[in-house]
């Protein structure tokens, strides 16, 4: 009960969708907005130029979240020789479609005004400390992704408007019942099926892999097989947590600080009562509230009853009592009440809250009070010497910022001037950079031509509150196709499993035939040792059976009576699925509960609205001047 109260007087209220991914845009994507030449274009759309820094950017960021979603098993995806390939072609697409939503929008002529970017940045929680908009943290997010507060604006009132369009496409969708209905049947269907499994490696050929074969490969995949641009730099790192240690705090500095901040050194008013509680807005549940008070009011014992009739279980067993709290924590109604109780006169009314009646009595009371110096001394401290390193680090920022500049050949002044060694990273590629130097700022940095040919050092840059760098390009090692000695044994495996593949197939549609000729196919099996399951009965959404074969299994054609209908499909192993579809088990439509159908409705609404949203992406880049720069 003490969980619902605070939970409901805290009122929870939802963050804005559309700011969140307002937000997710300008600071995650902004340099796609950004003006740029076509000299550094990657891809021109309708004559507006997307940098090769933005393609490399909306790369860092799709493969950062495809690590985020699979985890351990990341790195094995990512070992496939295309993945890089292909995360790289998806970020660039992504960027084109956010491009022509833009131009779309601009086309439209719909716009929004200053105030209403203001307001919303203002309300935008991520920019807000208790409640409120804090400009020193907003000034600090945007001072980490290198946004000044006029390019976040105009970048937040383009995102503004394109999901105002947004909204207009989507936010008008329905369903009708009859589709409800039909939703709800086929996502209840089942069906029932056996499945034989083929597995390639049963497959293995005996005949070798030529090294004719080998370099026919190779020569027409030579794109799958290549090192990529790698760079090795020296850098100079500022970090906060390593100057701690030079940073003291007495006993003085303490005594003073706390005389400075006394304020915010005190104990706030709590209180601490019991409570009986009856459930719900009946007018019974009033009546017996209001018996139990009439008990309370003619000296019968509060915890007792509280213990006996009270139907908060929890806070019943101790008697009524609640922990402490402070004001603007519970219920705002029990709340009130709370703190106008005294010792002269402890106990309430009948209070109500959102979640039924309360009497309340109170139990113990501790007005505001400053805390001592003892009890916050370890505090102070911490405070202090937090408030100290910041004070050097920003003085060593400033400093690392003016000698990097002043002397930009090299960093042995830099690193003398703040007392921090030279670090060299080896040779890395963008995909491998090591943990210190893995941020956009520095990669967008580093592996930039323009940047590389000048050989000088760059400006700080600022890995976040507590962290910065400055970089010098040692070496560079140009993109090369690897040597075919160096991949070779990849390739022979490779040829090797596309042949067992291949003889699998051929196995499968051996059978196909005879099946479909109403042939006896016992004797294949029995000479591979495989079988058909027993008949299963599956459901749409089953995930007792690899997705493939689920998803062939509801698209075959109901079978008729006493036939079956067939297809096999490639599983996500790579090997082969037959299924024999037998039958299809209907569900009643009129068993679904409304909360099914409430969901099925947003489903198909989401649905309906996903595919209005795609409709105008793909009519934009039909009609859409989409070049590609095949030199970067």
């Amino acid at each position: 009960m003490l969980e619902r109260l605070r939970e409901g007087s805290q009122g929870v209220v939802a963050k804005s969708i559309l700011i969140v991914i307002i937000l997710s845009f300008a600071l995650a994507g902004v340099s796609g907005y950004l003006g740029t030449t076509s000299e550094n274009a990657a891809v021109t759309v309708n004559g507006e130029a997307i940098s090769q820094q933005s393609v490399e950017q909306a790369y860092q960021n799709e493969r950062a979240r495809l690590q985020q979603q699979y985890g351990e098993q990341f790195d094995l995806i990512a070992s496939s020789p295309n993945f890089a390939q292909q995360v790289r072609f998806q970020a660039t697409q992504t960027l084109i479609t956010e491009r022509l939503i833009a131009q779309a929008v601009a086309e439209m002529g719909l716009r929004v005004g200053d105030e209403q970017v203001k307001e919303a940045i203002r309300n935008t929680p991520d920019f807000q400390v208790d409640g409120k908009f804090d400009n020193n943290l907003y000034l600090s997010l945007l001072r980490n992704n290198n946004l000044s507060p006029s390019q976040f604006s105009e970048n937040f009132k383009t995102d503004l408007v394109r999901i105002q369009l947004l909204e207009t496409l989507v936010g008008s969708e329905f369903v009708l019942p009859s589709e409800v209905d039909q939703a709800s049947k086929l996502q209840g269907q089942k069906r029932v099926a056996r499945i034989l499994n083929i597995k390639s490696d049963d497959f293995l050929t005996s005949e070798a892999v030529t090294p004719e074969e080998v370099e026919a490969f190779y020569a027409d995949n030579s794109e799958l097989y290549q090192d990529e641009e790698q760079v090795n730099i020296e850098y100079v790192l500022l970090d906060a947590a390593s100057l701690t240690s030079e940073v003291t705090v007495s006993d003085a500095d303490i005594q003073a600080y706390y005389e400075q901040h006394e304020s915010d050194y005190q104990r706030q008013e709590r209180r601490k009562v019991a409570h009986i509680f009856i459930q719900g807005d009946s007018a019974a549940s009033k009546e017996k509230a209001e018996a139990i008070l009439a008990e309370v009011k003619a000296g019968a014992d509060f915890a007792e009853l509280a213990k006996t009739k009270s139907e908060d279980v929890y806070s019943a067993k101790n008697n009524g009592e609640l922990d402490w709290f402070e004001r603007g924590v519970m219920d705002p109604a029990f709340d009130k009440s709370a703190f106008t109780l005294t010792s002269a006169d402890p106990v309430s009314d009948i209070v109500k809250s959102e979640f039924g009646s309360h009497i309340i009595k109170l139990i113990e009371a501790q007005e505001t009070e400053t805390l001592p110096l003892s009890e916050v001394k370890s505090q102070i401290e911490v405070a202090l010497k937090a408030e100290k390193t910041k004070e050097l680090y920003d003085n060593l920022y400033q400093r690392l910022s003016e000698v990097a500049f002043e002397s930009p050949d090299s960093l042995e002044e830099a690193s003398a001037e703040v007392a921090v060694d030279i670090q060299t990273s080896g040779l890395f590629s963008v995909n491998n950079a090591p943990e210190a130097l893995n941020d956009s700022k520095v990669l967008n940095q580093v592996f930039d031509e323009n940047f590389r040919s000048e050989g000088l050092n760059s400006e700080v840059i600022e890995l976040s509150d507590a962290q910065a760098i400055v970089v010098h390009i040692k070496d560079h090692k140009d993109a090369a196709t690897k040597p075919l000695a160096e991949v070779s044994e990849q390739i022979t495996l490779q040829l090797e499993e596309q042949k067992s593949a291949e003889a699998a197939k051929q196995f499968v549609d051996s059978l196909m035939v005879k099946l479909a000729a109403g042939e006896s196919i016992d004797s294949e099996l029995a000479d591979k040792g495989i079988s058909f399951t027993s008949p299963l009965t599956l459901a749409r959404y089953s995930r007792d059976y690899d997705t493939q074969v689920i998803q062939r299994l509801f698209q075959l054609a109901k079978p008729e009576a006493d036939k079956v209908t067939r297809d096999y499909v490639v599983t996500a192993q790579n090997d082969f699925a037959l299924i024999e579809l037998s039958e299809v088990i209907e569900l009643d439509v009129s068993t679904a509960n409304e909360q099914t159908k409430t969901q099925l409705t947003t489903m198909l609404e989401r649905s309906t609205s996903e595919a209005t949203y795609q409709a105008l992406v793909t009519n934009l880049l039909a009609n859409a001047d989409i070049e590609y720069n095949v030199g970067n």
